[in-house]
């Protein structure tokens, strides 16, 4: 009898994250403008909250191998997954500067329990022959997560007030608590661990592709936030439809998983990941204020698309056993600092398009050297698997 990767709880998790991602997305690029204005203070400052979000992951990192081992997995996604929604209640309640960087440091740590603990499950819920497959297609289903909650965010904020769009989030957040409530995951016994370790937290062995994902990802996190108005003022024919930036990063992310289905696409690491890269510089390039930025999302889309599952694969190889989640969650760990380091900086440059574009443009330079330079050769040097 063949083993499916997509079992009904599979795809349960697996929905459960896509949800999970949009419901945190959505705030990404209007809350550093929404809170200065509120505020009264500048962008630049509010924009220092995406570095405490990603501090908020780091702080509860070491503790998350006894959260889940100690406690039941699902009631630690589950809650975690609450606390996060909660937090972004609390948005609507901000009145000055510190309350806005405490919501975003225990958004950050409910966001990183949350992440960590739905790996786990994700991996409790796959076949061991398929686990690569799943860890892949999990990883997926977050990145079109973050897409497409850019892509609602821009929309709710141009079209509604910052009300309904925090609505939004919450609502989205909510079915996935539901829908992560019914995964069955099969029976195990009370593992003893320690308090805090490194475990389902960070893998040493991968420090030098977490850099260079953090290299990769900052490049799409300076887009993000609707600081650079110029993103989102394409409109659709003649309708005056504006679409968004991220709808052609979007669109350009399926088409790579298309061509990742392709047999001459497959194992082939080094090739892809010069390719994609090399694809973020020209998306890079090509951005120009006054001009078309169709195809260059779609270039963008496309790059990291066929990035970031060959950077996954590559923690995971690098891991030994039992050491999956710990890959995955480092992978995941890396990007999120990446995307916020960008958000930060787009945010502290505020108007200076020119100055973003070419901080940009040289990221994605470094990245592509780095990768050729010390990734690839770190990473045939020290793979086990």
């Amino acid at each position: 009898m063949a083993v499916k990767l997509w079992t009904v709880h599979f795809m349960r998790i697996c929905i459960a994250n896509l949800l999970l991602f949009i419901s945190l997305y959505v705030l990404f690029p209007v809350l550093s403008i929404e809170m200065g204005d509120r505020l009264g203070v500048s962008v630049a400052q509010t924009g220092v909250a995406f570095l405490f979000f990603t501090l908020g992951m780091f702080l509860i990192g070491p503790f998350h191998a006894y959260l889940v081992d100690a406690y039941k997995r699902k009631t630690v996604c589950v809650f975690s997954f609450a606390l996060m929604v909660a937090a972004t209640v609390g948005y609507a309640f901000v009145t000055n500067i510190t309350e806005l960087i405490l919501l975003s440091t225990v958004q950050g740590l409910a966001f990183g329990i949350a992440t960590t603990a739905g790996i786990t499950l994700a991996i409790d819920v796959t076949n061991s022959t398929l686990r690569s497959a799943g860890n892949v297609g999990f990883s997926w289903m977050a990145r079109l997560g973050m897409i497409l909650g850019i892509i609602l965010g821009v929309w709710l904020y141009q079209s509604y007030s910052f009300q309904n769009l925090l609505s939004v989030s919450v609502i989205t957040g909510a079915a996935g608590i539901l829908i992560a409530s019914g995964v069955y995951v099969p029976f195990r016994a009370p593992i003893v661990t320690k308090l805090y370790s490194f475990d389902r937290f960070l893998l040493l062995r991968g420090w030098v592709p977490a850099i260079n994902m953090i290299l990769i990802t900052f490049v799409p996190g300076l887009l993000i936030p609707l600081v650079h108005p110029f993103l989102n003022d394409s409109v659709l024919g003649n309708m005056g439809i504006p679409v968004p930036f991220f709808v052609g990063v979007g669109i350009g992310y399926l088409i790579s998983l298309l061509l990742a289905r392709l047999s001459f696409m497959k194992e082939k690491t080094l090739r892809l990941v010069i390719v994609g890269i090399g694809l973020e510089m020209l998306a890079m390039s090509l951005l120009d204020p006054n001009g078309s930025i169709s195809a260059p999302s779609v270039l963008l889309g496309l790059g990291l698309g066929l990035v970031m599952p060959e950077f996954l694969v590559m923690f995971v190889k690098l891991s030994h056993h039992c050491q999956r989640g710990t890959a995955n969650t480092t992978h995941l760990l890396a990007s999120e600092v990446g995307i916020s380091l960008g958000i930060a900086t787009a945010c502290y440059l505020d108007l200076d398009t020119d100055k973003m574009l070419h901080i940009g443009q040289i990221v994605a330079l470094v990245s592509l050297a780095f990768f050729v330079i010390a990734t690839y050769p770190y990473y045939i040097r020290k793979k086990v698997r």
